[in-house]
């Protein structure tokens, strides 16, 4: 079977047309977990205090138990659902992963396997053990992917979330939610339960983003460099003594800032050699991560090539007098902040 779609796996949630197993896994966690407790209410009947809920989690994987677990018939009820949490596959020993394969391949049809990584990640393109346990999966069961969304994405979801909390968000007032919370979707959402408590049934401001949101560490970063590009001397150390405030470590800030010069260094050198953004995307795997060449893309015209290399030379002094010099590391990064501003 193919890896489904989000549509797919609620339609199949909906019609309760369930299939025997499922490996629900991705970066975007919130939504690994949100899937994961659907499909387990909606197979227990929305009871999920059933006695046929039974849950595993890895390392020390009882496989016996497992076993026993899967074939044994529901109680009073139509189907069973025995769950697995953040099953390490790499770490596992290869006795317990051949049994499970045997375990997944003939799962009866009173039970529903879900095997979720609600915490766990790992490198697809770099783990052949994942590799080859995803394709085995799909010819015997369903595999949902859940990637970090694109910007569009999250901004749909922002403004159908405030709808059922029946207050109303512009396109623009959830681009600037994103802007200054970040892409975390679990975050995005707490901010956006108190902004509709704040709004009270009416239209989310700009205002009250601004009053009731709380810029998360790489947010404010990204506008500490947007400050340093368009040479707002006085926004960069605002933003800075912001971050101070917050007991942001100095070597951390300087790592992201570096992180949006490497972005931008690398949307400059495409388009000098006739590329765009989206084959900087596929070459250095951006491609849950766009906002940030689109960003990328935005002040990279605010800065010649020459300049560029330039700052990316004076980040990484900066990084090693960071962590070597016995000066207080503020006032280090204050004088760094300003030769780039001036760079």
């Amino acid at each position: 079977m193919p890896v489904i779609t989000e549509s797919d796996f609620n339609l199949q949630v909906k019609s309760k047309n369930f299939k025997q197993a499922y490996f629900i896994y991705g970066e975007e966690k919130y939504l690994v977990d949100y899937y994961t407790k659907l499909l387990t209410e909606k197979v227990l009947l929305n009871n999920s205090n059933s006695f046929n809920l039974q849950s595993f989690s890895s390392p020390d994987l009882d496989i016996n138990a497992l076993n026993v677990a899967v074939e044994a018939l529901p109680l009073m009820a139509p189907l069973k659902c025995v769950q697995i949490f953040d099953l390490d596959v790499e770490k596992e020993p290869a006795d317990i992963i051949k049994k499970l394969r045997e375990i997944i391949s003939d799962v009866p049809e009173t039970t529903v396997l879900i095997i979720s990584l609600p915490n766990l990640n790992f490198d697809l393109k770099r783990s052949s053990k994942w590799s080859n346990f995803i394709k085995f999966f799909e010819k015997h069961g369903e595999v949902l992917n859940l990637p970090i969304m694109n910007k569009l994405k999250l901004q749909r979801q922002l403004i159908k979330w405030a709808e059922k909390m029946s207050c109303k968000l512009s396109e623009k007032n959830s681009q600037l939610i994103i802007d200054k919370c970040g892409s975390n979707l679990l975050v995005l959402k707490n901010e956006l339960e108190k902004l509709c408590a704040y709004a009270a049934g009416s239209e989310i401001t700009s205002e009250a983003i601004d009053c009731v949101t709380v810029e998360n560490f790489e947010a404010n970063v990204f506008e500490l460099t947007k400050a340093i590009m368009t040479k707002n001397y006085n926004r960069a150390f605002e933003v800075l003594n912001v971050l101070f405030l917050k007991k942001e470590e100095p070597i951390s800030i300087l790592s992201v800032v570096a992180s949006n010069y490497i972005d931008i260094y690398r949307v400059k050198v495409a388009e000098f050699s006739g590329k765009n953004i989206y084959d900087v995307a596929e070459i250095f795997d951006y491609k849950r991560k766009m906002f940030r060449l689109e960003n990328a893309k935005r002040y990279s015209k605010n800065i010649s090539m020459e300049s560029l290399r330039e700052c990316i030379n004076l980040l990484t002094k900066m990084d090693k007098q960071l962590k070597s010099s016995r000066l207080d590391s503020k006032i280090l990064l204050e004088k760094f902040i300003m030769k780039l501003a001036v760079c």
